[in-house]
């Protein structure tokens, strides 16, 4: 479960089984213009779907935690980046919530990570041998989330930039937290997902919550006999959050 924030920041998988997550990795080494304070630079103009707009204050895009106060920053108002609201919002979406009819932006259905994390995941006993089939670890998975498979959604969270294409991010962690890389919280396997953009990559901003819109895939990927992730997007481009 730990092993896959490592395996795609550019050190290999086996060197973080070893031990805990390195966050010089992450905050050091992707990109020059990458701050852990929040506040970003980027030369690359921020893309945004065409024609899709929704509140930023709904419950549905706010993620599960937050960065502790001490280390908040505003950054500047920008297409798809949404500073997190000051003072108690409200409550968070449950896992009960998807039973019932979510609502459609564009085509996206709008969901949460405290509804993708809305349950315990219990990592099975790793490695796993080669000789042998690796545990149906979807039958943890609520049903509601499984029938998110394959589905277009839309939620908010925080990049974690792999690869860059011409500056800009084509591959990325999208974590329910920033607490995930920079502030040293490992983030559970149900509390990220691995993006891989379908068409151009967006500019490579942490620590700013985004609102991502793309096609869900809810299955378990194993690495050499470690399970390194149950969710994947294909990432189809940024909603802009309306003022």
């Amino acid at each position: 479960m730990l092993g896959a924030l490592a395996f795609a920041l550019g050190a290999h998988a086996e060197s973080v089984r070893r031990g805990p997550l390195d966050h010089l990795l992450c905050c050091g080494r992707v990109s020059g213009t990458l701050h852990a304070t929040g506040d970003f630079t980027t030369d690359q103009p921020l893309k945004v779907l065409p024609g899709v707009e929704f509140g930023a204050d709904s419950a549905v895009n706010r993620p599960v935690r937050r960065a502790p106060a001490a280390v908040q920053s505003t950054p500047p108002a920008t297409p798809g980046i949404a500073p997190a609201a000051p003072g108690a919002g409200p409550p968070e979406p449950s896992l009960a919530d998807l039973d019932r009819p979510l609502e459609i932006i564009s085509g996206y259905s709008k969901i949460s990570y405290s509804q993708l994390a809305g349950f315990k995941f219990r990592p099975p006993p790793q490695p796993i041998a080669a000789a042998r089939p690796p545990p149906d670890v979807l039958a943890q998975v609520p049903a509601a989330i499984r029938r998110l498979d394959g589905k277009k959604i839309v939620l908010s969270g925080y990049m974690l930039p792999l690869k860059l294409v011409d500056g800009l991010a084509t591959e990325f962690f999208f974590l329910s937290s920033p607490n995930a890389c920079c502030y040293g919280i490992v983030p559970e396997v149900n509390e990220w997902m691995l993006v891989k953009m379908r068409r151009e990559g967006l500019p490579p901003i942490q620590d700013v919550p985004m609102f991502l819109a793309g096609r869900l895939q809810v299955r378990a990927r194993w690495d050499e006999g470690y399970l390194i992730g149950i969710y994947d997007l294909d990432g189809e481009g940024l909603l802009k959050p309306r003022n």
